[in-house]
């Protein structure tokens, strides 16, 4: 079986498959870490950078941002990042000037690159079988494809630290975490825990894939995170990860209705994990 196929073979079992990725972890760690500094910076430094790549997709606010649950019933406790390699280029005096800045974006720019690579690796494998996939992707003049450092804020004990929901885009790249608790499947019926793989990223379809691939025969990963670990209650951070984010070109983002369909009301959330933690 050539490459493509087993891909494609893989993708219909389950929504995600596990894919060498380059950077070790200690790097990765490190990144993190200079996102932390980054997040201490005063709030005239910290959102100082912000732009968009493009108006049609969710995922396109470059900068920092900030969630709240009590801002909308979608939204989870949590401090991200997205980083675009036109950052540097729109704001060179300001990232000369502040050196936390400078460090933070110095060491996101090789996981981006990375990234970038590994999403077009698997977009060239599914172009075999589905001539026009890598184009209707890699063919714009700036590639969407938004990097995020994501810090999740603490919440109690087997409570979601991300609600379930399909991402927004075409497809997303798990690049690292700090712990577990991510869990993917087709729909809430059978969300099963994922445990990440030793220098490996996890590439998973989202809600619009089929604006790149023409067909019905995978389906998007619906994907929460939980908290296990009650030892990061009342912690400065609940959990990290690195994820990245790829969007076609020109494509509208479904809305959170559609996205997060089956997120399952607050009152039921505590029969969910009773049950979750027996599986």
């Amino acid at each position: 079986m050539d490459e493509a196929q087993y891909l494609l073979n893989q993708l219909k079992q389950k929504p995600f498959i596990q894919v060498p990725f380059p950077i070790p972890k200690d790097q990765l760690v490190t990144a993190m870490e200079a996102f932390f500094d980054y997040l201490a910076l005063p709030e005239d430094i910290k959102t100082h950078i912000d732009f968009r790549l493009h108006p049609k997709h969710r995922r396109g606010d470059v900068g920092f941002r900030h969630r709240d649950p009590e801002d909308g019933p979608y939204n989870d406790s949590k401090d991200f990042f997205h980083y675009y390699p036109g950052i540097e280029s729109r704001y060179a005096d300001f990232i000369a000037a502040n050196p936390v800045v400078e460090r933070f974006l110095k060491l996101a720019q090789p996981i981006w690159e990375a990234a970038y690579a590994i999403c077009e690796k698997q977009l060239l494998l599914l172009d075999q079988l589905f001539p026009g996939a890598h184009q209707r992707v890699f063919a714009a003049d700036e590639i969407h494809l938004c990097l995020r450092f994501l810090k999740y804020n603490w919440a109690e004990s087997s409570k979601y630290l991300a609600k379930p929901h399909f991402d927004a885009g075409s497809f997303t790249l798990a690049i690292a975490e700090s712990c577990s608790g991510l869990r993917i499947g087709k729909g809430p019926d059978d969300l099963t825990p994922v445990e990440h793989k030793e220098d490996h990223a996890l590439f998973m379809v989202s809600s619009n894939f089929q604006k790149v691939l023409e067909t019905d025969e995978i389906a998007p990963g619906w994907h929460d995170v939980i908290q296990l670990d009650e030892t990061q209650i009342g912690k400065p951070f609940a959990r990290w990860a690195i994820v990245a984010f790829l969007d076609a070109e020109n494509v509208e983002a479904l809305p959170r209705s559609e996205t997060h369909k089956h997120y399952i009301p607050t009152e039921e959330v505590a029969s969910v994990f009773a049950d979750a933690t027996t599986r």
